[in-house]
């Protein structure tokens, strides 16, 4: 078979929403490797963010913070921030609106001191102790001062809005993208948002350019709002069986859900991860 680059999401696509790593979908994913394919995480995740048990696996390539960081073989070849003006806008902007934000930077996840007691209650009504947060968040969310004269903010995350994603769209305005939340299904007024023409399309075709491949030989797998862009721009996509309807409805294959082999069966069914004929034979 013709050698591919997989791009793989990571909540609910490799990871289930508890942190876990299904034992299935590490081994499809190094028998990949073995295959000789390339494997690439695509998160909406920050780099600092994503688990140790995912890196652990060898990936070829990072695609963090939703496309506005990627990396090729350890090396960051592209990193995109949030620029002064829309930032300190958007800060002001959710301080009047006392809607409970965070933003992710190179080296962790920044807030106000308000918002770090309001977004850690947030998971705490969502049934999360200090342990799950801990492990789900991966870095510490950090108090700082003037968190609106950052120069480093990749992306960021809204919490208990009591708006639509039509709503906080309005008003962020069209420098940013504002999606649901991949965590919460239905109409949650929680989500993300990220610089408008900056997602996991532009890191996948960032990637492809950079190593020389073409984007015929591209397979996306996601489940989530962020995913959407990838599964239309790769040449195979993969929706989760806990997918969104709509993202299922992008997908040229549907798997199943992240803890019922999903990783593992979607691999197989594109001929990904089965073992090569000399491993077969011996």
């Amino acid at each position: 078979m013709h050698k591919k680059i997989i791009f793989l999401d990571v909540d609910g696509t490799l990871v289930d929403f508890h942190g876990d790593l299904p034992e299935s979908a590490r081994e499809a994913v190094l028998q990949a490797k073995a295959n000789g394919h390339r494997l690439v995480v695509c998160t909406g995740r920050l780099k600092a963010q994503i688990y140790p048990q995912v890196l652990a696996m060898g990936f070829d390539g990072i695609i963090a913070s939703a496309g506005a960081y990627v990396e090729c073989d350890g090396r960051e070849i592209y990193r995109h921030v949030v620029d002064s003006e829309h930032l300190r806008r958007i800060t002001d902007y959710f301080e009047a609106a006392d809607i409970a934000y965070c933003y992710q930077t190179a080296d962790g996840v920044i807030v106000t001191e308000s918002n770090q007691r309001r977004i850690n209650q947030h998971f705490f009504d969502a049934g999360m102790d200090e342990a799950k947060i801990k492990k789900v968040m991966i870095v510490d969310i950090r108090a700082v001062d003037h968190i609106g004269d950052r120069k480093d903010v990749e992306k960021g995350a809204y919490y208990d809005s009591g708006r639509t994603v039509g709503e906080l769209q309005e008003a962020l305005g069209d420098y940013f993208k504002v999606e649901a939340s991949s965590y919460e299904k239905g109409d949650s007024d929680s989500g993300e948002f990220t610089c408008a023409g900056v997602n996991k399309a532009t890191g996948i075709a960032r990637y492809v350019k950079w190593v020389g491949a073409d984007m015929k030989d591209t397979i996306g797998v996601g489940d989530g709002p962020n995913d959407m862009e990838m599964l239309r721009t790769v040449a195979v996509s993969v929706a989760m069986g806990n997918a969104s309807e709509d993202l299922k409805a992008l997908a040229d294959v549907v798997t199943d859900d992240v803890g019922e082999d999903g990783i593992k069966n979607a691999l197989s069914l594109i001929h990904i991860s089965e073992p090569t004929r000399q491993e077969a034979i011996s």
